[in-house]
């Protein structure tokens, strides 16, 4: 799959309109990251199966099952390289636990697992409460930019590019139940930039899934999974956090 991302022109447009300088926006663009969305629609619908949601997780023979509800799985050898800027492993799954009724604090709420390819593998029902509707995910490429941002002297509109990409991107990007990769997209806070992470561990958005595509309309927020670069490259999931966000 080749990595072709939308048309930013209505950005350009939008910018344009509110006095943006030309140069500023260009620069700007210059930080699209790409992100793989996962979805069940029509919208991605020629794109490749790339995992599922709901049903029992696909885990090692033997393993038992996290205490959390099973939300999704994705099949990383689908995903192209070029589909995020991320150090992700090249095959094997990645499954995502969570309890979205107790969001944090602490690690208790949330579980991501990574089964390597090759390894034998049975579905069990984890029995852990919340099950939700069964559906493959195909997968799109998507542009992704930051929506919540300070001004600063490299960009001395950027608190006005990120209000433009909250008001465009709708037009840009379809989304998805699970996206991998990209900025994430911030309501109150942002899970990279907004709690206490050494920056020199260059931490990253390895995965956002979207409550309220998950469960067909319940009125659930964004779980933001983030990790420090070097240790997804050495598949230390172990260390990756959870992040929990709502509108309002």
């Amino acid at each position: 799959m080749i990595c072709r991302m939308a048309s930013m022109d209505p950005f350009r447009d939008e910018a344009r309109n509110r006095g943006v300088p030309e140069e500023e926006v260009e620069r700007w663009l210059g930080t699209v990251r790409p992100c793989a969305t996962l979805d069940s629609t029509d919208d991605h619908a020629d794109g490749p199966p790339a995992g599922r949601v709901g049903g029992p997780p696909p885990l090692p023979d033997g393993v038992p099952a996290p205490t959390k509800p099973f939300l999704a799985v994705v099949d990383l050898a689908a995903v192209p390289a070029d589909a995020t800027d991320l150090p992700l492993p090249p095959d094997g799954t990645l499954l995502f636990f969570a309890d979205t009724e107790d969001p944090g604090p602490g690690e208790d709420w949330f579980q991501v697992v990574y089964v390597p390819a090759g390894t034998p593998v049975s579905t069990t029902d984890s029995g852990a409460g919340e099950s939700y509707p069964v559906a493959d995910l195909r997968l799109k490429v998507e542009p992704s930019l930051p929506n919540r941002v300070s001004s600063t002297e490299e960009f001395p509109h950027g608190f006005e590019l990120g209000s433009v990409w909250w008001k465009t991107c709708s037009r840009i990007q379809d989304g998805g139940i699970v996206e991998l990769g990209g900025y994430p997209w911030v309501w109150n806070w942002d899970p990279v930039a907004d709690h206490d992470h050494d920056p020199d561990d260059d931490w990253v958005l390895l995965a956002s899934i979207n409550g309220k595509r998950l469960s067909e309309g319940d009125d659930l927020g964004l779980i933001n999974w983030v990790v420090p670069r070097a240790d997804l490259a050495a598949r230390r999931f172990d260390r990756v956090e959870a992040y929990y966000d709502q509108a309002g």
